[in-house]
Parts: structure tokens; sequence; C-alpha cells
């Protein structure tokens, strides 16, 4: 019966001490997924605030230093139309060192969607679709479809 005990007690505390709160954020709870040209994509998600009333949200993935950010004038939740400059997507080595870039195609239907903002843990969750253009003559397409993320604005 000690033994049966001990198990279910040991038990609870793992359940206990795995479980959290918005208000103990882990890092890894903040990401930014996507369907990269058809594949599966996901990268760390963070969010940082940028001239006064507007954000960046941005995905980024280590491996092959990927990242997709989007700057957006922050109204809290809805559909955030995006124009020219407003997103872009890039590679670099060494994290200095441009190897591709790319830009928002603004001829495309690219929808960003603020889907919730708890003003108390400041954390924002949405989706999008967004196509780019890379900046070359042959003006290669990279698509981000099905997009999700989940991101913290600092306080």
């Amino acid at each position: 019966m000690k033994k049966l005990l001990t198990v279910v007690c040991c038990a609870v505390c793992v359940l206990m001490s795995s479980c959290h709160k918005d208000s103990k954020v882990i890092p890894q709870d903040f990401y930014f997924r996507s369907l990269k040209n058809g594949a599966a994509w996901a990268g760390e998600g963070s969010a940082g605030k940028i001239l006064g009333d507007s954000i960046r949200i941005t995905g980024f993935k280590p491996i092959g230093e990927e990242q997709i950010y989007i700057d957006i004038k922050f109204n809290g939740t809805g559909k955030y139309i995006l124009g020219p400059g407003q997103a872009k997507f890039f590679t670099t080595i060494g994290m200095d060192v441009l190897t591709s870039e790319y830009r928002l195609d603004v001829s495309q239907n690219n929808t960003f969607f603020i889907n919730s903002y708890d003003t108390k843990t400041n954390i924002i969750t949405g989706s999008c679709d967004l196509y780019f253009l890379k900046n070359s003559p042959d003006n290669d397409h990279m698509n981000f479809t099905s997009s999700s993320f989940r991101v913290k604005l600092p306080e």
C-alpha cells in the first residue's frame, strides 16, 4: 500500500509541475508555424514594439537561419491589410550575411489576422497566408500558407 501511495504522489507531483499558466511564460510556448511552399515549417515566435503603436511579429528557424517578419500598426484583434515593405522573408549565414531576401508580393491576396490579444499577459495569437517574391531578376516565389503564430509582446 505504501508503494502505491508513493507512486500516486509522484505521479501527481509530475503532473502538477508540468502544468503552467500564461502568467508563467515558457519560451517554447511561442511559435510561428506554416506551410512554406507546401512543406511544414516551424520557427520560434517573437514580437517587438516599433515606432510607437506598431509591432513586428517574427518567426525564426535556427536551422537554415530563416526569418519571416510582419510589421503592422497594432489595433488589437482583426484583419490587417499588408502593403509593400510590411513583410519580408530572408536567410542568413552567421546571422549577419544575407543569402536570400524575399519581399511581399502585393499582387497576391495576403491575409494577416490577429485572432486574440490578452492584455494581461501581452500574448497574441494569429494566422496568415503570405506570398513573397525573391529580390532577384528571376522573381522566385515563396509562400507561407496556413500559418499560425503565438507570440508575447514585451512589457
